[in-house]
C-alpha cells in the first residue's frame, strides 16, 4: 500500500524530509516563508496598491533590464500574462495562434486561449522536438502570433540551437509575424547558450519569465516588449483578474529569487548533466534529453508509474529523502515511468551517488 494516499499526505511527508532531490530546499509552513521574505532589504519598503509601489517597480525595472526591453509589467500568474500578450499580438481577430503541441500555452494553460479569448491554435512541431524554422515555413496559413517555450518543458526541457532560434526570429520579422517567448524557464535556458538574457530575448517581440520555478519565489511573473505593447497589456490584465490589491509577498520572493537563484543557473546545469550522466549508466534506465541542455531533464525507468510512486515513497518515510511523488507513463520505455529532475540548491545537501542509490533503493 502506498505511503501516502492524498496530496495533502504527500505534502507533510515531504516536509518530514531532510533531503529533497529537486528544486529548491523547501519552506515547511507559511510562517517560515513570511519570516524568510522579512529578511528581504525591500521589505521595509511600503506596500504595493494596485500595481503601483516603488518594489514593484524596481522589480518591472530590473527584469525589464536583464532581458533588455523598453517595458515590463508585473502578472499574478503566467496564465495572465501570456493571455493577455497572445490577445494584444492578435488585435480584435482570431489568431491563429502558432505553438508546439507540446507547450505549456496548449496543455497546461488548459487551452485557455482558445477556450477563453476565443483565439485558434495552429499546432506545429514534433513530439520531443523543440521549435524550427522548417516547422513555421511548413505551415501554408500566416500566424498572428508565433509562441516559443524556452526551453519546452514537456519535450523534456529542450532549447533550440542558438542559430535555429535566430534563424526563427529573422523568419518571424521577413514575415511580420510577432514572435513570443514563452520563457518560465528562460532563466535555466541563458547557461545553455551561453550569452546574456538580452541576446536572446532579443531575438522575440515579447517574453514572458517566472519567478517562482527557478529563482523559488512564491509566485508570478513578468511580461516584457515595447512601451507600446506592454501599455496595451494593461486593460488586459484587469480583465484577467491580475490587478490584486498587492502582490507584496511575491514581489519580495521575487527579488530575492533573482538576487540569489540567478547567479546559480550554470552552476545548476553542470550538475544535472553530472547526475544525468550517473544516472544513465545504470542497466535499463534511460534520461532525456541524453545531455541536459538546462538544469532539468527527464527519468526513464524500467518500472510501472504506480509501482515508481509507491518506491518513492517509501524510500522518503524510511530514510528522509524525497525523491518525489509523480510517476507518469514512460514513452521510451515499454511499461515504464518517467520522472523529472530538476537541480535547484535542494541538491547542496546530497552528493550524486546518495541519489542514484536511493533512486536503486526506490526500484527494488
Amino acid at each position: 500500500m502506498p505511503a501516502t494516499t492524498s496530496p495533502d499526505a504527500d505534502i507533510e511527508l515531504r516536509n518530514r524530509c531532510t533531503r529533497w532531490l529537486s528544486g529548491h530546499r523547501p519552506l515547511r509552513s507559511m510562517r517560515e516563508a513570511l519570516l524568510a521574505l522579512a529578511d528581504v532589504p525591500e521589505a521595509a519598503l511600503p506596500l504595493d496598491v494596485y500595481g503601483q509601489g516603488e518594489a514593484v517597480q524596481a522589480l518591472e525595472a530590473q527584469v525589464a533590464a536583464l532581458l533588455g526591453k523598453p517595458a515590463a509589467r508585473y502578472f499574478h500568474k503566467g496564465v495572465a500574462a501570456q493571455l493577455a500578450a497572445l490577445r494584444v499580438h492578435c488585435g480584435g481577430g482570431d489568431g491563429p495562434v502558432a505553438l508546439h503541441p507540446q507547450s505549456h500555452i496548449a496543455i497546461d494553460e488548459a487551452e485557455a486561449f482558445e477556450q477563453l479569448m476565443g483565439l485558434r491554435g495552429l499546432r506545429i512541431g514534433h513530439p520531443d522536438h523543440p521549435s524550427d524554422i522548417e516547422d513555421l515555413m511548413a505551415e501554408p496559413e500566416h500566424p498572428a502570433v508565433f509562441c516559443v517555450e524556452l526551453p519546452l518543458r514537456r519535450g523534456g526541457y529542450r532549447l533550440p540551437t542558438w542559430e535555429g532560434l535566430v534563424n526563427i526570429s529573422h523568419a518571424c520579422r521577413a514575415a511580420r509575424i510577432p514572435l513570443h517567448f514563452d520563457g518560465a524557464r528562460l532563466w535555466e535556458a541563458a547557461a545553455h547558450y551561453g550569452r546574456p538574457l538580452a541576446d536572446i530575448a532579443a531575438l522575440a517581440d515579447s517574453v514572458y519569465v517566472s519567478f517562482y520555478k527557478g529563482l523559488g519565489g512564491l509566485a508570478g511573473c513578468v511580461l516584457a516588449g515595447s512601451a507600446e505593447f506592454i501599455a496595451a497589456t494593461a486593460p488586459w490584465q484587469t480583465r484577467l483578474a491580475g490587478n490584486v490589491y498587492t502582490q507584496a509577498p511575491f514581489v519580495l520572493g521575487a527579488l530575492q529569487g533573482l538576487r540569489t537563484q540567478l547567479p546559480r543557473m550554470p552552476a545548476y546545469r553542470a550538475r544535472a548533466q553530472a547526475l544525468a550522466a550517473l544516472l544513465a549508466a545504470e542497466p535499463g534506465w534511460r534520461v532525456a534529453p541524453d545531455v541536459p541542455q538546462v538544469n532539468a531533464f527527464q527519468l526513464h525507468l524500467p518500472a510501472a508509474p504506480d509501482a515508481l510512486r509507491e518506491g518513492l515513497l517509501a524510500i522518503a518515510a524510511r530514510d528522509g529523502f524525497w525523491l518525489g511523488a509523480r510517476a507518469v507513463a514512460s514513452h521510451l520505455l515499454a511499461g515504464g515511468a518517467m520522472v523529472e529532475v530538476v537541480i535547484g540548491d535542494a541538491a547542496d545537501g546530497w552528493a550524486d551517488a546518495d541519489a542514484l542509490q536511493a533512486l536503486r533503493a526506490a526500484m527494488s
